[in-house]
């Protein structure tokens, strides 16, 4: 039962269960409120300040719009199948589950996409670089027993798989550890209704895990009276060709920057959904008479990645958080922690804020100046961004590459790593600063991992890059940039000066 009510500027009003905001007022989940959604795009879109707080709150919400949409659809259907005697049967999730177990299983789907970004740190992705390796995190969680033995063989395998013993964990696995104690919390609390106790006393945690990293809990599967369903509520939060993370962030951050990229047909892709049964296992499947809508999504996608996240003034903010993190790269800013309290405390501090004016600054004071000596140049481009003294771009060159079908196929075209670190030192000498930027993206991204399927008259298919000519076209779509950004600040002033120096870097980065 919805008891509560949250009020956004995207979705309108979004009723909220006593479960839900027990979570929302959890420090843990709370601390998302100061991690913005796309870390420094508002410097260029001044209205992009929203947060990874309401995206989750959205992400709950279009997930049960999914969910209640998809299974409608299969009353709809059936009721076409009696009138013109065509289509094949499907079956909605409340067929097969019993009554009383719905109302759980709703809960579980909106708690993994409330809590789906949990465990991303300041400046988000960015973060994953100077977060704790496998092997320390291993040593906090054997110290909490109490609250994640269970979890500790899962933890274990993931990360020798992985060989993530000596590498930094990504936010994926920070979101399993925090979710396990979010829930591990809340089955402790007695402050609540006796009907939301009885719902909180049935989720599994396992579910939750399952519906957002499936490659986690490697041999657990989501049943629903002996049917696998796995896949289809992973594909409503995190996969190809859409789903509700996706359907949240094209909508706010186009809503947030001001830009008309984002926007798609909704109700007609809401209207083109069904669980399906396909090869053994339920998922997610898409009529093909929203394949449209669907390409229009992806289009929507695509624009906003090309128009608003690789526009050349967010890079530039990107490369000189590259640059200022460069001799950081092989420790971390997590390296003194010794427990989980501890650990939890430095997430919840280190918003975007608190991490680049206190935690950053400490870490290039203590350690950054032992490499510039008498100053901290990394220091003094921290200050530069956050003043929005921004570097310019001197090169820039836009590749299409048709046959790319994942982030490694772009590695070919970026400038000889060797020879770039060679010339960017030979510069410095000469008090010229230069740093380069990749933006990458995949016309069908997500494609090789996707677990929906188009449902194509009777039958279903997992090709999205071949069920028509503007997937077919998509799929070919994939753009690389790479630019090299020029330090303004003590490197040049006016105009002239710029454009001398433009030319001289273009002519040493040609043979790169």
């Amino acid at each position: 039962m919805k008891t509560g009510k949250i009020l956004d500027p995207i979705h309108g009003l979004i009723e909220i269960t006593e479960i839900e905001e027990f979570i929302i007022n959890q420090k843990i989940f709370g601390r998302l409120r100061k991690v913005k959604q796309n870390t420094l795009l508002n410097y260029i879109f001044p209205g992009a300040n929203h947060t990874r707080f309401e995206h989750s709150i959205g992400v709950m919400h279009l997930a049960e719009m999914i969910y209640n949409k998809s299974n409608e659809n299969v009353e709809t259907t059936a009721l076409k199948k009696q009138k013109y005697n065509k289509d094949k049967e499907y079956t909605s999730v409340k067929n097969i589950a019993n009554t009383s177990d719905l109302e759980v299983i709703l809960q579980e789907l909106r708690l993994a996409a409330l809590l789906h970004d949990i465990g991303h740190g300041p400046t988000s992705h960015k973060f994953d670089d100077f977060t704790i390796t496998g092997e320390k995190l291993l040593k906090i969680l054997y110290n909490e027993k109490k609250i994640f033995k269970k979890y500790l063989p899962y933890f274990e395998h993931f990360i020798q798989s992985g060989n993530l013993e000596n590498k930094r964990i990504e936010h994926e696995l920070v979101s399993c550890v925090f979710i396990i104690k979010l829930i591990y919390v809340l089955k402790n609390n007695d402050n609540l209704t006796k009907e939301s106790k009885k719902i909180r006393d049935s989720i599994d945690i396992r579910n939750i895990l399952k519906m957002i990293d499936p490659k986690f809990l490697y041999d657990y599967e989501i049943k629903i009276n002996d049917k696998n369903f796995s896949d289809y509520f992973n594909s409503i939060i995190a996969g190809f060709p859409f789903d509700a993370d996706r359907m949240d962030y094209l909508y706010r951050d186009s809503f947030y920057s001001g830009v008309k990229y984002g926007f798609f047909d909704q109700s007609r892709i809401l209207a083109s959904l069904l669980p399906v049964e396909h090869e053994g296992r339920f998922t997610l499947g898409i009529k093909k008479s929203g394949l449209d809508s669907i390409v229009r999504f992806i289009q929507s996608r695509n624009h906003l990645y090309n128009q608003v996240y690789f526009h050349k003034t967010n890079s530039a903010t990107n490369s000189m958080l590259d640059f200022v993190f460069r001799h950081l790269k092989g420790q971390s800013v997590l390296d003194n922690i010794q427990n989980y309290k501890e650990f939890e405390d430095f997430y919840c501090k280190n918003g975007d804020e608190y991490f680049f004016n206190s935690t950053l600054k400490h870490i290039l004071e203590k350690n950054g100046c032992k490499i510039c000596k008498d100053v901290c140049v990394e220091n003094d481009v921290l200050d530069e961004l956050l003043d929005r003294n921004l570097w310019k771009r001197c090169f820039e060159k836009r590749i299409n590459i048709e046959k790319a079908r994942q982030n490694k196929d772009f590695d070919s075209y970026k400038f000889n790593s060797r020879k770039l670190k060679k010339l960017k030192s030979k510069l410095e000498k000469h008090g010229i600063l230069i740093q380069e930027n990749y933006s990458s993206n995949l016309g069908l991204k997500g494609f090789d991992k996707s677990k929906a399927v188009l449902i194509d008259g009777v039958e279903t298919r997992k090709d999205w890059n071949k069920v028509s000519d503007e997937m077919k076209f998509l799929s070919k779509t994939n753009v690389f940039i790479k630019r090299i950004y020029l330090r303004r600040n003590k490197t040049f002033t006016k105009a002239d000066e710029f454009l001398k120096l433009e030319k001289k870097i273009k002519s040493l980065i040609a043979n790169l």
